[in-house]
């Protein structure tokens, strides 16, 4: 049946011209031209009438609203595949009659395709689905469709039908993605806000231990280096005070080990004395890569720096050090790693941003080492800047956290599917 005149309803579909029930074909002639009319009427709601047989995934259009076709920008005869394509990643299903509250978000097409069975079963023993679909149109503009229909079966025709109405929601679930950005947001601001108080009570911890550490320390060493002198240096011939002799001198080796953990600890803390100077961060990122070559020179670095970098005010040795371990500590999180991405660029913080960090809004220098074969869970992230909570179980990314918070910086950790682990340290601009 060809589209008729505007007082009839266009027909494009199969089942009128096809073998089927009576059944099938009068409840279609009954319905169509009611839908036709509330097409005419004007109504920003846009009817239609889908059909697919038994498990086939094909579905096709028995009737098709004006405004559909137009909003797709196609025929009728193609809209089923021109609305599949049209779909992006977010889907959001509802089933609303055997359970109201029962909600499925599907994230991906292949996760649409391997529910689309059951959608259908379920919708054909409910009676009623509602879907609301995100559209990727051919003008490149992002539209939102709530779809509400029906769904009758004909199980002598092994036919279902679907009698639907769409409404544009695009206002509506913009409204509802900012909020749920703005929860996320305030949530991820909690979270770090947390994190930050966290780290100051174990930097305080970390501190006072230090100190404590250091004055024992001292009194050891003092005793040690006596004793040693009193001994003086004719002992050879008594093993006893020869094996005291080495004895000491391990114990003296062992005080060092104590006292580079000890300064590891007032690193993380943010004590220590700095020094300094006007800084260009790519000239102190290229030095520490060097000295990371030399260490783990099976790793390729892909490296890209940003001409006309801001200065900053660092110590060199101190900021070298803190890049250093971290992309380390970013090799070492997958055995046999061999590639890390390091990047510098200038970077202009929110507000928002710096908030939770408790640190001044405006320009950074921004140096981001990432390993894209890591990824962390979300226990791992929160915990990877924790003294003794790396692969080497040191206090090598303690130490380059406090480091960056010594030189009012912000040091995050991030890991997911795409860009694997990201380690960013911000450093604030020098203002020019």
């Amino acid at each position: 049946m060809a589209p008729d005149s505007n007082n009839k309803a266009p027909y494009y579909g199969r089942i009128l011209n096809g073998d089927f029930s009576p059944e099938l074909k009068a409840r279609l002639k009954k319905v169509i031209p009611v839908f036709h009319v509330f097409d005419q009427a004007g109504s920003p709601a846009i009817p239609y009438i889908s059909a697919w047989q038994g498990n086939k995934k094909n579905i096709w259009y028995e009737f098709v609203s004006r405004k559909f076709l137009t909003l797709l920008d196609c025929g009728p005869a193609n809209i089923a595949d021109i609305l599949r394509s049209a779909i992006v990643d977010r889907r959001i299903y509802k089933s609303s009659v055997a359970d109201p509250l029962e909600a499925t978000e599907i994230t991906s097409r292949r996760e649409l395709d391997s529910h689309r069975e059951l959608l259908r079963e379920k919708s054909e023993k409910q009676g009623l689905i509602e879907a609301v679909y995100k559209l990727k149109l051919s003008t490149d503009e992002t539209t939102w469709l709530k779809d509400q229909a029906t769904i009758l079966t004909y199980p002598e025709d092994d036919t279902s039908l679907s009698f639907g109405c769409l409404t544009i929601v695009t206002t509506e679930m913009e409204v509802e993605e900012e909020r749920q950005r703005l929860l996320s947001e305030k949530s991820r601001l909690e979270n770090q806000l947390q994190k930050t108080h966290y780290f100051e009570a174990i930097g305080n911890l970390a501190e006072g231990i230090a100190q404590d550490l250091n004055q024992k320390i001292l009194g050891i060493e003092k005793n040690i280096a006596a004793t040693i002198e009193s001994l003086g240096s004719d002992y050879h011939g008594d093993t006893s005070a020869f094996q005291d002799y080495r004895n000491l001198k391990t114990a003296q080796q062992q005080i060092k080990d104590i006292k580079h953990i000890s300064n590891q600890l007032l690193l993380f803390a943010g004590k220590g004395d700095y020094n300094y100077y006007e800084t260009d961060l790519n000239e102190i990122t290229a030095y520490t890569l060097r000295e990371f070559r030399l260490i783990m020179p099976a790793v390729e670095l892909m490296i890209q720096y940003q001409d006309n970098l801001w200065n900053v005010n660092s110590d060199r040795a101190m900021i070298g050090r803190a890049l250093l371990n971290i992309c380390r500590h970013a090799a070492q999180l997958v055995p046999d790693t061999r590639e890390l991405e390091v990047a510098s660029r200038n970077i202009t913080l929110s507000p928002q941003f710096v908030e939770p960090y408790r640190r001044n809004p405006g320009d950074y220098v921004l140096v981001r080492i990432a390993n894209r074969n890591a990824i962390l869970n979300e226990n791992d992230v929160g915990q990877s800047l924790e003294p003794f909570n790396t692969p080497d179980k040191g206090l090598s990314m303690a130490s380059a956290f406090g480091i960056v918070k010594k030189h009012s910086g912000i040091m995050t950790v991030s890991s997911d599917d795409k860009k694997g682990s990201v380690f960013s340290v911000y450093l604030p601009a020098i203002n020019l």
